[in-house]
């Protein structure tokens, strides 16, 4: 009996078929991004896919301490208060790698919508290609959020904004 059990199984496992997936990017005229695992039509390019390295990145921000629930008010003074500069706003399309399922994901992507962030979702269960890219970038959970030349992976709006305010 465990010898017919053992054909079974190995019957069963020959039977399928694993098969590779090459996905293609290229914008369409009117400006669409496209994304299919067939070539795109003759009359369009296809663009590269640029492959991250850690090293790419900058490291995460510091930990902020949590706040106090009660604030001492500070006298205003412009010349106790050191003068930053001002850096502009990252204005490029965020990456952003997500599973169905992932509820941090879907906090990632209602906050990034209603407060206008332009953004590109990659599903690296739907997109093989994507779950490459996703691990190719050190991605070991989701989401994994790509600002410009920073990676951040899990979602906090404070971390993201700062990035946003912060990105190279």
């Amino acid at each position: 009996m465990p010898i017919k059990s053992l054909l079974t199984i190995i019957l069963l496992l020959l039977s399928f078929s694993f098969a590779g997936a090459e996905m293609y990017q290229w914008i369409a005229d009117d400006g669409s991004i496209t994304f299919k695992d067939t070539p795109p039509p003759s009359t369009q390019k296809r663009k590269k896919v640029k492959v991250y390295s850690d090293s790419d990145f900058a490291a995460a921000p510091p930990v902020q301490p949590e706040t106090a629930t009660h604030k001492i008010k500070q006298p205003a003074s412009s010349a106790s208060q050191p003068a930053t500069p001002k850096r502009e706003r990252f204005n490029g399309t965020v990456d952003i790698y997500v599973t169905e399922w992932c509820g941090y994901c879907k906090q990632a992507l209602s906050y990034m919508k209603s407060k206008g962030i332009p953004f590109t979702t990659y599903d690296i269960e739907k997109d093989s290609a994507a779950k490459q890219r996703h691990k190719d970038l050190g991605g070991r959970g989701v989401p994994l959020i790509i600002i410009g030349s920073n990676k951040m992976s899990g979602f906090s709006a404070d971390n993201l904004e700062y990035y946003l305010n912060n990105s190279k």
